[in-house]
């Protein structure tokens, strides 16, 4: 194993990599959440499926309950729920959409049943 030598114990190196692997292990409610999301996103395309539509109740969004829907052509969708088609969620959940764009994008589907047809961010970092 040529020149490798194992760490010395509490070592700085051997202390800060402690720490580093303490946080992995305690992070116990990051793992819980990212097995929610894993299971949520399951059922969620068992669901379109079979149905072509699902509700998710939405922390984001206050914990309001969404009509997700494969797409506007589908039929028994149950109505009071703002509808959210699999291309508009691709659009919001890009990397560059703020959480004020999601919120304003859920009110004016809440108030109007607005549609989302791309997100545009401007040279300021607004978007619209």
């Amino acid at each position: 194993m040529g020149g490798l030598k194992p760490l010395k114990k509490n070592s700085k190196v051997d202390i800060t990599m402690k720490k580093w692997q303490k946080g992995l292990v305690l992070d116990e409610g990051a793992r819980a959440a990212q097995a929610q999301a894993e299971e949520t996103a399951h059922r969620t395309r068992e669901l379109l499926a079979s149905e072509g539509w699902c509700l998710w109740k939405c922390s984001t969004l206050g914990g309001d309950i969404i009509a997700v829907v494969l797409d506007e052509n589908i039929e028994g969708v149950p109505g009071g729920y703002p509808v959210y088609t699999e291309a508009e969620l691709e659009e919001l959940c890009q990397d560059v959409v703020t959480e004020a764009t999601i919120s304003l994008v859920h009110e004016a589907k809440k108030l109007a049943g607005a549609k989302v047809t791309s997100i545009v961010t401007n040279n300021e970092g607004g978007q619209h």
